[in-house]
């Protein structure tokens, strides 16, 4: 960067589910805070990934892919992506561009590129690393064609690293210039709790394959530090009785499997002792309800 001065603001990450929004800010703050499965609409919340070094932070939100659904909670989530974005300095639509362009990505674009949101946008086309060259340039020259009004159109690989740093320069040149906004040592603006809540939801998406994992969600009753190590209780909520054997897998295993690789994503990330308690509780319908998605942070505000 030529430019010396400070820069900080925020970028929101907007895309359809599973283009590579948390993969591309794990990346960068080199640290996982967003969950990453091949799931469909694994954000569920706005979540804060914050990149410090000497010269600038970039406070990245990580938004709900947008999609349509007719749940509470779809309405909850494609709501979240848009007041994220009105809010940002900076907006990054995402895209995968070993997939064709659909007319839901279609009309994300034409949405942002018609003017009623002033802030400037990048358009980032992740997964080049999947395709050829010559398959790249005409993707290019369509997003051109759509938003000509955007300050940038950059090919990436989120997965392998692949211009990020060409996007950063990008971002932080279009932020404004003002002091840092959180301290230089904080990654993300989520609590533990929510840290613990997040990393035993994406294991249950992981272990469930193709069967229930939108309508599962996971509730801590209980975050207690004790010395060294930290004791939780975690319940995950299923919407349906014939859910609740599948969560646990027979004689238990996929329950013992998902709490195993849950503990040892979180150990590794609060380099601490975890002590992680699991039980499976059935709550119908707990995705349409206003007051218990709000409990698990998911309301639409």
């Amino acid at each position: 960067m030529s430019d010396t001065a400070f820069r900080c603001g925020t970028v929101a990450l907007l895309g359809r589910p599973n283009v590579g929004k948390s993969t591309l800010m794990n990346h960068i703050i080199r640290a996982k805070v967003a969950i990453v499965t091949p799931k469909p609409q694994t954000t569920r919340h706005r979540i804060l990934g914050i990149y410090n070094d000497d010269a600038r932070q970039l406070i990245f939100v990580d938004t709900p892919g947008i999609h349509k659904g007719d749940k509470q909670l779809n309405r909850n989530m494609v709501r979240i992506a848009y007041g994220a974005a009105e809010e940002a300095d900076v907006l990054a639509i995402m895209q995968d561009v070993t997939c064709p362009l659909d007319r839901v990505t279609r009309e994300l674009i034409e949405r942002f590129a018609d003017g009623r949101l002033k802030q400037p946008r990048i358009h980032v086309l992740n997964k080049v690393d999947a395709i050829k060259k010559e398959a790249l340039l005409p993707r290019l020259a369509m997003m051109q064609q759509l938003d000509p009004g955007a300050t940038a159109y950059i090919p990436v690989s989120a997965r392998r690293g692949v211009q990020i740093e060409t996007l950063l320069d990008q971002l932080t040149l279009l932020l404004p210039e003002q002091p840092p906004l959180h301290d230089p040592d904080w990654f993300t603006d989520q609590s533990q709790r929510q840290l613990a809540a997040e990393y035993v939801r994406e294991q249950v998406f992981l272990a469930m394959q193709q069967e229930i994992p939108f309508q599962t969600a996971v509730d801590i009753e209980r975050f207690e530090e004790h010395g060294g190590s930290v004791e939780v209780d975690a319940v995950i909520l299923v919407g349906s009785e014939r859910h609740k054997p599948m969560v646990i897998g027979k004689g238990g295993e996929r329950m013992k499997d998902i709490g195993t690789r849950a503990r040892m994503g979180l150990e590794k990330l609060l380099d601490c002792r975890i002590h992680l308690n699991l039980w499976v509780r059935v709550d119908a319908d707990w995705f349409n309800h206003p007051g218990k998605l709000s409990d698990l942070g998911l309301g639409a505000d």
